[in-house]
């Protein structure tokens, strides 16, 4: 097998993982920039983290492109080309460093998914806030049902904050 197409995907993973790493330090600083309701800096952050997801994008292009030439050379189909099996039928050195870049992008992608998965309750978590103070703020003055002897409304006019209910 070509040992330089192996290099080449080993570099490919390597560059994955440091964008991944780049995605994961943002998603750590959202999450200060949530807790602190900082929603034209959230907006900035959204953007960055679009614009290194492009990048992401052709690299996962160049990817695939190469898993293609791996399995015309390994004559299997480019479905069936995986890190771990791909990594027991290169010689040792180049497998272990494959095996690292598998194990390091792994580790990685959990900890975006878990610190995305926080950013998402705050976010929740803020949006119920916001709901709850906008139903209290419409309902202000609203008074119960008080009637007086005449049978009339006590306070015939509800004052309201805001003339709809977002």
């Amino acid at each position: 097998m070509d040992t330089a197409l192996v290099e080449r995907l080993i570099e490919i993973l390597g560059k994955e993982k440091n964008i991944y790493e780049s995605i994961l330090k943002l998603s750590m600083d959202k999450k200060d920039v949530i807790v602190a309701g900082k929603v034209t800096e959230l907006e900035g952050m959204t953007k960055l983290e679009q614009s290194i997801i492009l990048k992401l994008g052709k690299l996962e292009g160049e990817r695939e492109e190469l898993t293609g030439k791996l399995a015309d050379a390994l004559k299997i189909e480019p479905s069936e080309v995986t890190l771990s099996g791909l990594a027991k039928m290169i010689p040792d050195e180049q497998g272990i460093r494959l095996r690292n870049c598998q194990d390091s992008l792994l580790r990685t992608v959990n900890d975006i998914r878990s610190t995305n998965t926080l950013n998402s309750k705050l976010i929740r978590n803020s949006l119920d806030y916001i709901d709850f103070s906008v139903n209290i703020l419409t309902n202000a003055g609203a008074g119960g049902n008080n009637y007086s002897n005449s049978g009339q409304s006590d306070d015939p006019k509800k004052k309201n904050f805001f003339d709809i209910k977002l």
